[in-house]
Parts: structure tokens; C-alpha cells; sequence
């Protein structure tokens, strides 16, 4: 018998789970896989959604395996999951299951208690969700199209915003971080995109701190990192975009560390093929802040964090270009995000996505790249 794989949970926060059933349902259900064949088991109440939508052949329901007998029988619902499962596992006769790193313990000893070999591989599902199908690559692109006209419609209200006093100020209004994101959340939401990770609107010395929301008036000749990764409700790929952008007369220092980013990223963009690797792309960005006086052990502005990480139906996931090895493959998606960051004066961060190649890369983000607003 061939490998089995078994995967249980809610396919909202597991992403393996709605990759390998396309299912969506903030609920509970089982997934089995056995010699290339998949069975989906859901409650009765998402049977028929689950025969509508899921990109499984084989679809059953919770009664199947008694479910609602044990719950009257155990008196207590997880009791009942459980039960269900493993009579699920037998009907199988799989001894040994596959399981992702996630896989809940109470699952696991329970089906261990019933001799059930649990094989937990920490690279499940690793490199197939690496390497984008045509499908997946079109659904990042729309999102990163969505990310892109958002972070166009920030950068337009800092252009025409005015500054009284140092600070920049909207139809009135001393103009905000907290502004700002809102009219960044607004506009995605109406083009089918959430925002479950606020985006990054920060301003001045505070944005050093690379994942720091923002808070605050904004200020004249100030950098404004804005980093925008919104997620489509209906494919559930993300975009992920970030630009930089002042207004009024920066410091010498933000110039400089704005020119030293830019051509870091287009140091690593010349390193992107298949076949390269992440941590050769990610000393391409390092070299060339050192070539431009920002280096790793030198005062002043550094880089803390990799050049980029995988993105699809996680914001977050492999590969990574960092200082781990890593071989790209044709199909990564991949952000190539270099930045400088000072707590005396702030950060700077330019970011795009794009899908390595045989040849090199297609970068998806078209978005011109623009400091002095």
C-alpha cells in the first residue's frame, strides 16, 4: 500500500488543507489521501457546498461514519471527532499516515493509541505549493494588482496632501498613519481584497522598527514606508508590495540610503533564475550596501532582516532569500525587498514580487518606484 496522508482542521488558517480539497469551511473536516485518491469528509451541513466546490472526487459526510450517535453515545463533541476519525482511519486499513508539522497532538496519540504509525514531515506539501501553477500565478497577480493600485491611492493623498507646521496635512486634517491605513483597508475591501494583516503606513525615526504599523501625524521630509499585502477573498493568494515615499525636503542621509536600496534590489533581481540561490541573491543586496557605505559593521543605517520570502496562499512561505541555502525553482513567487533602517532618522524599503523563471524572473509589480513625492 502506498503512502496515506491524512490532514484534519479548518482550511481558512490551514493552507495545506484547502490546497489539496480548494474547500474553504471555518469548520472541522477531514482529509485522507491513498494511493493518489482523495476522500473529503464533512459535516451534513456542508456536504452539498463540499460536492459544488471541492476539487476532490470522493465527498462524505460525518453520518457516514456515525458521527451523530457518538456525540449522543460520548455526550461530548470532541470525544465524538475523534471516534469518528479513527473509525475513518480503519475503514482505510492505512497502519501509517503522513501528517504536516500541525497536526494536532489529541488526533495523533489518540490514533497512535490504536497502533497507528504518525510519520509528522516537516516539508509536507513544500515544494508542490513552491512551484505556482499557470492558475495560481494569474491569482498572485491579481492580487499584486490590488496591492499596487492601494499603494498607488497612499501615495497620491501624501502627494497632495499640504504641510502647515512640519506635518502633512489631508483635506484639513493633520494626515495620519492611522488615516492613511484606513483609506489603504477601504479601497481593498472594495476591490474583494482583506487586509488581514494591517498594513505598515509608518512615518519617521519609528519605522527603523521594519514591522512597526505607524502611529501619528506624519511629517515633512520624513520617509513613509508603506507595505501593503492584501489577501483576495475569493482565490485566497495574497500581493505584497512596499514602497517609500517623502514629502517636503528629506535629509541627505534618507537620499542616500533610498539610492543604496534601490540598487540593491536591482542587484538581486539580476541574481532571480531557477537554479540560483537564495542566499547568493540575498549577499548581492549585503555587497552592495557595503559598496555603498551601509555595511553590516559600519554605523548608521543596516539591514536586519532577508531579502525575501515566498508568497501564496501564505503572505508567508517558502523559499527564502536569506542566509540559508536555498535553490530557486521555476514557479517561486517571491518578494525581493531590501531595506536601510536607522532609529535616528527611520527606514527605507522597496518591494516587489516576482516569478523566477528558467530564463530569470516575470516581475509581477509594475508600480513606479518613486521617493520625493
Amino acid at each position: 500500500m502506498g503512502e496515506t496522508i491524512l490532514l484534519v482542521g479548518e482550511s481558512f488558517s490551514d493552507q495545506n488543507l484547502y490546497y489539496k480539497t480548494r474547500f474553504l469551511a471555518g469548520d472541522p473536516f477531514i482529509f485522507m489521501e491513498q494511493n493518489g485518491r482523495g476522500t473529503l469528509v464533512v459535516s451534513a451541513l456542508e456536504l452539498g457546498r463540499a460536492r459544488r466546490e471541492a476539487t476532490v472526487d470522493d465527498i462524505r459526510s460525518f453520518q457516514d461514519y456515525g458521527h451523530r450517535e457518538l456525540v449522543q453515545e460520548l455526550g461530548d463533541r470532541n470525544r465524538a471527532f475523534v471516534e469518528m476519525l479513527r473509525r475513518i482511519v480503519r475503514d482505510s486499513n492505512a497502519d501509517r499516515l503522513e501528517v504536516d508539522r500541525t497536526f494536532p497532538a489529541m488526533y495523533a496519540d489518540a490514533l497512535r493509541d490504536h497502533g497507528v504509525e504518525i510519520a509528522i514531515n516537516p516539508d509536507f506539501l513544500r515544494r508542490e505549493r513552491r512551484q505556482k501553477s499557470r492558475d495560481e500565478i494569474e491569482y498572485l497577480a491579481e492580487s499584486q494588482k490590488s496591492a499596487e493600485q492601494a499603494a498607488a491611492h497612499a501615495i497620491g493623498i501624501v502627494e497632495r496632501s499640504d504641510i502647515r507646521d512640519g506635518i502633512l496635512a489631508y483635506e484639513g486634517e493633520p494626515l495620519t498613519s492611522e488615516r492613511l491605513r484606513r483609506e489603504v483597508e477601504v479601497f481593498l475591501l472594495d476591490q474583494g481584497m482583506s487586509s488581514a494583516h494591517e498594513p505598515i503606513l509608518a512615518g519617521g525615526p519609528g519605522a527603523a522598527d521594519g514591522h512597526w504599523l505607524g502611529t501619528g501625524p506624519l511629517k515633512a521630509g520624513e520617509s513613509i514606508v508603506m507595505d501593503i499585502f492584501p489577501h483576495s477573498l475569493r482565490t485566497r493568494y495574497w500581493g505584497d508590495i512596499t514602497r517609500t515615499v517623502v514629502k517636503g525636503e528629506p535629509p541627505e542621509i534618507l537620499r542616500r540610503m533610498y539610492d543604496a536600496v534601490l540598487r540593491a534590489q536591482q542587484a538581486a533581481l539580476a541574481e532571480i533564475r531557477a537554479g540560483a540561490n537564495g542566499r547568493d541573491v540575498h549577499q548581492a543586496v549585503l555587497d552592495t550596501f557595503e559598496a555603498t557605505g551601509f555595511g553590516e559593521n559600519g554605523a548608521g543605517p543596516t539591514m536586519n532582516h532577508g531579502t525575501g520570502h515566498g508568497v501564496g496562499l501564505d503572505i508567508h512561505e517558502a523559499p527564502g532569500l536569506g542566509a540559508v541555502d536555498e535553490q530557486l525553482l521555476p514557479g517561486d513567487v517571491i518578494t525581493v525587498e531590501p531595506g536601510l533602517y536607522d532609529p535616528a532618522v527611520g527606514g527605507v524599503r522597496i518591494e516587489d514580487m516576482v516569478v523566477v523563471t528558467d530564463a530569470g524572473y516575470r516581475n509581477l509589480t509594475t508600480l513606479e518606484k518613486r521617493f520625493e513625492v
